[in-house]
């Protein structure tokens, strides 16, 4: 039995790390890896809010903002095994894309919208780590403000770092290089827009039909959260499938409620 698999997740916790000596703010992560072109929603990698559970056993006297993860969860770094196939560099800017988001979740800020959006907050928590919108650029139709990019310095910041994530290739799926090279065969026949994935995390996003990404004029479902005055809002389900959706106040998903009802917009 080999360690491919231990050796992968300790280098990206070892790049994580490593972004984390820069900006304190940045929460521990529970990393994960995969293929992440398998699914309707392909994306290089994610980070999701409060996603793993953790004991409260033997965690007495932690710093308060490991206190805090207890109580609401660790977030999931997932890295898609499609993105190990790409050049060390590029793997650096997806997970300085994904620290933008960690850095939006510890200041309860709100990076992106219910559809996945990258906005402006987004933005600028991925200046603060190194990336740049490129000039002149139109944000994209359906995930905005996503496809920010490593600046050269960056990249020299973080040169050994990015050293490492090359030489510790010791396993990757092939699919991520050829849509890299501009192959839509890498998604099955589907083509993608290399951009960034709408639902936080980074990846190619197949564009919905309707406002939602669901077929438009189709049946709608409310979905509610946990919150006390929660406000439902209609979706398909299609959407709500794909990725999950966390209220910006509870942190939970939102579920479908009980009643449905149509939205024939």
């Amino acid at each position: 039995m080999t360690k491919t698999g231990s050796e992968i997740i300790k280098t990206i916790e070892m790049a994580w790390r490593a972004i984390q000596r820069k900006h304190k703010e940045l929460p521990d992560v529970v990393v994960v890896t995969g293929s992440g072109f398998h699914g309707k929603n392909p994306k290089w990698a994610h980070f999701w809010p409060g996603r793993w559970t953790q004991d409260e056993e033997g965690k007495e006297g932690a710093a308060p903002n490991v206190i805090q993860q207890i109580l609401t969860g660790m977030p999931e770094l997932f890295v898609s095994g499609e993105l190990l196939g790409l050049p060390g560099r590029r793997i650096m800017q997806t997970l300085l894309h994904e620290a933008a988001h960690g850095l939006n979740e510890a200041r309860s800020e709100h990076g992106t919208n219910i559809n996945g959006r990258h906005n402006k907050t987004f933005v600028k928590a991925a200046n603060e780590l190194g990336l740049v919108w490129p000039e002149g650029k139109a944000p994209h139709k359906s995930i905005g403000f996503s496809q920010v990019e490593i600046t050269d310095k960056t990249a020299a910041k973080y040169e050994k770092v990015i050293e490492k994530l090359e030489t510790a290739r010791l396993a990757y799926l092939a699919e991520g290089r050829r849509l890299e090279n501009g192959d839509p065969g890498a998604l099955g026949g589907e083509g993608g827009d290399g951009g960034e994935d709408g639902d936080g995390g980074s990846g190619t996003q197949k564009r919905g039909r309707g406002s939602r990404g669901g077929k438009r004029g189709g049946k709608r479902i409310y979905v509610t959260c946990i919150c006390a005055e929660a406000d439902p809002f209609p979706i398909t389900p299609g959407r709500l499938e794909r990725a999950p959706i966390l209220c910006g106040d509870c942190m939970e998903p939102f579920r479908p409620r009980d009643e449905e009802d149509e939205d024939d917009e």
